[in-house]
């Protein structure tokens, strides 16, 4: 089995994104932290996002043994409610909460379980070079709304980012209530009913070649994909083709040549990024 990992800091001042391996119980998967709407660091200038996605990292690094992915779930939230409780947090208030997304795989000889919340994504890609999406962007029906609004004021001759996240501001803060309701999407943040919005599965490992694993800070812009081709399949494939860490180099650096986000749009020039590729 060979391994890729690739992890790059965005804009912020901290990478938030997390590369999790754990050979000894064979599980790897991505982390990708959410900062809470209301700023926060605490005294060593960690923001919340930072915190919650190591504090995953840290836990899946130093196990000896996982029986339940959705038990281990359970734990890690429960440490969160406690981080952000040590901080003085108000969590019954969704815009002060931190926490991440993730995805995790546990490889087996006969094949791999795997469990997801936030947007964080997995594919399977088999030996006839079939890509397979296991999971759901689960945030991307709300932010289309965002972007969607974005483009209209790109249209209207807004081009600075500064001034388009002020306009959509109020619309992710509204967002960001819907967090593990059914209106909304899951993401591990301290509250109650996170775990229940978690989506796990199974799959065997006959034909399957490769495993890819993303924060959504390695997602392709959708405007270099024809409508015509599945999205999903185009970004793996260029993946598979370039590798990891040249495949960020150049999603990087094409970011960097849209620094007001209105070729491309999205929400900040460069989002922090962390990927794992599995070769089987």
């Amino acid at each position: 089995m060979k391994i890729e990992t690739v992890t790059c800091k965005g804009v912020g001042k901290l990478n938030e994104d997390s590369v999790i391996i754990n050979d000894d119980i064979s599980i790897y998967g991505v982390a990708d932290g959410v900062s809470s709407i209301v700023p926060f660091t605490n005294q060593e200038n960690e923001t919340g996002g930072y915190i919650a996605s190591n504090l995953v990292k840290n836990y899946y690094q130093t196990l000896h043994r996982s029986s339940s992915f959705l038990d281990d779930f359970a734990k890690i939230n429960t440490q969160l409610q406690n981080k952000m409780n040590e901080y003085n947090v108000d969590t019954l208030k969704k815009e002060q909460l931190w926490g991440t997304a993730l995805a995790l795989v546990k490889i087996s000889p006969y094949g791999i379980d795997f469990i997801q919340t936030g947007d964080c994504m997995i594919f399977a890609v088999y030996e006839d070079n079939a890509v397979r999406t296991l999971t759901r962007a689960q945030t991307a029906p709300l932010e289309k709304a965002v972007i969607n609004r974005w483009k209209e004021l790109i249209d209207k001759g807004v081009t600075k980012q500064a001034e388009l996240m002020k306009d959509v501001k109020e619309i992710l803060i509204t967002n960001r209530q819907k967090s593990n309701t059914p209106a909304g999407y899951g993401v591990l943040n301290g509250e109650d009913d996170a775990v229940k919005f978690t989506e796990f599965g199974k799959i065997n490992k006959n034909g399957l070649k490769h495993i890819v694993m993303m924060t959504d800070g390695l997602f392709l812009p959708k405007e270099l994909v024809p409508e015509h081709e599945h999205y999903w399949e185009v970004m793996v494939n260029k993946i598979l083709s370039k590798g990891l860490q040249a495949y960020a180099d150049d999603l990087i650096e094409l970011e960097s040549s849209d620094p007001e986000c209105v070729r491309y749009p999205r929400f900040k020039m460069s989002d922090d990024k962390a990927g794992i590729w599995i070769t089987f």
